[in-house]
């Protein structure tokens, strides 16, 4: 399935359609894979809610229902959190390069605590509620309904996604605080979608810069995973794990949550050095260009 607008060959608001009926298919199709691991159906159906948010976001000013329909798609991915994070926690250990003996009893014990794992069963429930939700808003996608057309649709929703990229990226450099630099991570996963919705207005400039947002994205998700693992490990009983050992394990976090940050301010530098009414306006020419 192809997450990208096709210009010169659909309107916009079949464009719109369509992507959404394909993500809203895809999350049906991985509920339903019985020999998908449960920890795995809810990552992709998750990556799939996050496009669709992403893409009313961008098409929230010109669709009278887009916030509501985004607030809906949002509080029922919110429900499936505790299982992604599960997941996120051992990873995040992992990606330490610990000596093997510590990584090993390190991983024993995240898996043991009940707060860092959720069971098959209840995983699956949360699956099938959220497939339902999907289901009903997949249902209403059709009938979305746009105020414009061409890439006047698509414009307002830019700027505005891009404007907080940059205020969130300004934000977090000020004051640091782990509720700012979430919002950061937000604002460019949605960017980084974005730019792969407008992928086709010109492949070869639209490419490296969804790349850039790719790499944006994932250092600021690899900094909020290290976080949930020091509240894990923060949370273990305290017989649970040697206290040198786990104060070896929170040193290693910290340096990998700075290394994080400083790779994100970098690459967040040159791809938000463009004012968004420039950027808007470039990638409106390559819009009109696709479509001559």
């Amino acid at each position: 399935m192809s997450y990208r607008l096709k210009p010169g060959s659909e309107r916009v608001e079949q464009g719109i359609r369509r992507v959404a009926h394909e993500q809203f298919a895809q999350i049906a199709e991985v509920i339903a894979a019985a020999d998908l691991p449960p920890a795995r159906q809810v990552h992709e159906v998750r990556k799939c809610a996050k496009r669709l948010r992403s893409m009313l976001q961008l098409i929230g000013p010109v669709v009278a229902e887009a916030s509501s329909e985004n607030a809906i798609i949002r509080d029922a991915a919110r429900n499936l959190s505790a299982a992604r994070d599960s997941s996120a926690i051992l990873d995040s250990v992992r990606r330490l390069k610990l000596p093997p003996e510590t990584l090993a009893e390190a991983e024993a014990a995240l898996a043991e605590n009940s707060g860092a794992q959720q069971p098959d069963q209840a995983t699956a429930k949360l699956l099938k509620a959220f497939g339902r939700d999907m289901r009903n808003a997949a249902k209403r996608a059709k009938e979305w309904t746009l105020s414009a057309e061409g890439f006047e649709a698509l414009r307002p929703g830019l700027k505005r996604s891009y404007r907080k990229l940059r205020r969130n990226f300004a934000e977090a450099m000020r004051t640091g605080e782990e509720e700012t630099i979430h919002n950061w991570r937000k604002s460019a996963k949605c960017h980084w979608h974005q730019t792969l919705l407008l992928d086709r207005i010109c492949p070869d400039v639209m490419d490296g810069h969804a790349r850039m947002a790719n790499r944006l994205s994932e250092s600021l998700g690899d900094w909020r995973d290290s976080g949930l693992l020091v509240a894990a490990l923060k949370a273990l009983p305290e017989d649970r794990l040697d206290k040198d050992m786990t104060k070896a394990i929170l040193r290693a976090a910290a340096r990998d949550q700075k290394r994080l940050l400083k790779k994100a301010e970098r690459i967040s530098r040159l791809l938000t050095a463009e004012k968004p009414a420039a950027l808007a306006a470039r990638w409106s020419a390559y819009w009109e260009a696709k479509e001559a």
